[in-house]
């Protein structure tokens, strides 16, 4: 990342924002003030707390490494707005749930969070086909609900 010409990822469609974090990051990494090591055996929030100090990374991008780049299997994204969109819409909330209501609802998914959260952005982003409703019948409270595309 460091040997690229920053002009280069600009033409791949990186804001110059994105460029000057990911570049600060990669500083940080290849000279030692980042130790990958010591990154993946920090609890959680005190990983969260270092690299949101680098200027661009927030909490977000952060929870997001947790699960993509460490594999931390009780994450959740709870200020995703794609996120709370699923949440609303699978526990039929009328309305957009807080980022601190989703923490709540996301206490019952432990210690599997980050895995229910991949489910909810994967439904949060595929468009499901309707189930097949027989002639004369309704809608059975509790069935599952088929997400569609949140919006």
């Amino acid at each position: 990342m460091l040997g690229t010409d920053p002009a280069r990822l600009r033409d791949a469609g990186l804001s110059w924002r994105k460029i000057s974090s990911i570049r600060d990051l990669a500083e940080r990494l290849s000279d030692g003030r980042l130790d990958p090591k010591a990154l993946a055996t920090m609890p959680d929030d005190e990983l969260i707390a270092v690299l949101t100090e680098i200027p661009g990374i927030g909490p977000r991008t952060a929870q997001g490494a947790l699960i993509i780049a460490l594999g931390r299997e009780d994450v959740v994204l709870p200020g995703d707005l794609a996120l709370r969109k699923a949440v609303g819409t699978v526990y039929r909330l009328d309305h957009l749930p807080a980022q601190e209501e989703v923490l709540a609802i996301a206490e019952k998914w432990r210690p599997y969070r980050s895995l229910a959260t991949a489910h909810l952005f994967s439904a949060a982003f595929e468009e499901a086909p309707a189930p097949a409703v027989p002639a004369g019948r309704g809608s059975v409270a509790g069935s599952p609900r088929v997400i569609t595309r949140i919006r």
